[in-house]
């Protein structure tokens, strides 16, 4: 019996995707990704990059999670989701450890793609609330995608397996921090 309102309107005019809702445990604030602005005539390469977003429901504040217009542009970001520590687990193609790895052993770096090279590879990353502490958790050449919280605080997730003989998604566990995955 609610009233509905549209907590993007005013910054997007109607013109953005969204995607992957999550509300916070204690029912605050709302997460999500979204790609703006879009428009669905325009080519995939030509359109913004997929965001995580914030609305918080008691002062109606909707912001970005990586402020940097920069920053927020250099890969997508979907599948968020909130730990019970207040930090955000999502899926993303920036792979930002990979390339740092690279970069230090004296390689360039550069945007893993999936096994027949025509899109990026989606691995999980978690962040702080408030933008900082970025880190990437997984390293799959395929994706690793949908996170979720189990009752004993691990992470459960969907990875495409797609190496030699094996081509198809299976269930993985891990510790929030990336360490103990298994199948």
């Amino acid at each position: 019996s609610a009233e509905a309102i549209n907590i993007t309107g005013e910054l997007t005019q109607g013109l953005a995707a969204i995607r992957d809702v999550e509300i916070a445990y204690d029912g605050s604030t709302l997460l999500f990704a979204m790609r703006f602005p879009f428009d669905p005539n325009v080519d995939e390469e030509d359109l913004p990059t997929w965001n995580l977003w914030e609305y918080t429901f008691e002062t109606g504040e909707l912001r970005r999670i990586i402020s940097s217009d920069l920053t927020a542009e250099i890969g997508h970001d979907i599948m968020p989701k909130y730990l019970p520590d207040g930090r955000i687990i999502f899926s993303s193609t920036r792979q930002t450890r990979s390339q740092a790895i690279l970069l230090d052993e004296g390689k360039p770096g550069f945007p893993a793609m999936d096994e027949d090279e025509n899109e990026l590879a989606f691995n999980l990353h978690v962040i702080n609330a408030d933008g900082t502490g970025r880190e990437q958790l997984t390293f799959n050449q395929s994706h690793d995608l949908d996170p979720s919280v189990m009752s004993n605080g691990q992470i459960v997730f969907s990875r495409w397996d797609n190496a030699g003989p094996n081509n198809g998604i299976d269930l993985y566990r891990m510790n929030p921090d990336g360490t103990n995955t298994k199948l």
